[in-house]
């Protein structure tokens, strides 16, 4: 029997372990469903399969950052809307403003609060279903 899925899907995309797991585990505790990716190539991927209610993604990654990611799902997927949110710890203001004008909610700063992070997160979701 299939089970129909409650729980917002968030798709994780974080190049650190340690703090991607973290992540992941305060979200799955405030009821998500959490996916992680070490990549944004295996989140192209999985977009084939699952889509996710929003894309939580780090911007600085090796391979792929977060910007070209975010640039890839629109270009490869066009009829997928996904909301984006940006994480990082950048201190670099042109970094910043772009992640701010290219995701739904303010760019969260690491470490996030999980409190924090887990509103913007539904808030994100909510304001992205009204749209």
């Amino acid at each position: 029997m299939r089970r129909e899925i409650t729980k917002p899907i968030v798709f994780i995309v974080e190049d650190n372990d340690a703090y991607r797991v973290l992540t992941g585990r305060m979200l799955e505790q405030r009821g998500f469903l959490v996916l992680l990716f070490s990549d944004g190539y295996k989140a192209l991927e999985m977009l084939e399969y699952i889509i996710p209610n929003i894309i939580l993604s780090d911007i600085q990654m090796p391979g792929m950052d977060g910007f070209t990611l975010h640039k890839k799902i629109e270009d490869l997927y066009p009829n997928i809307k996904v909301p984006f949110q940006y994480i990082s710890s950048t201190t670099e203001k042109s970094v910043i403003d772009r992640a701010n004008s290219l995701s739904i909610e303010q760019l969260v700063q690491k470490p996030a609060k999980p409190e924090e992070l887990s509103r913007t997160l539904k808030r994100a979701i909510n304001k992205f279903a009204a749209a």
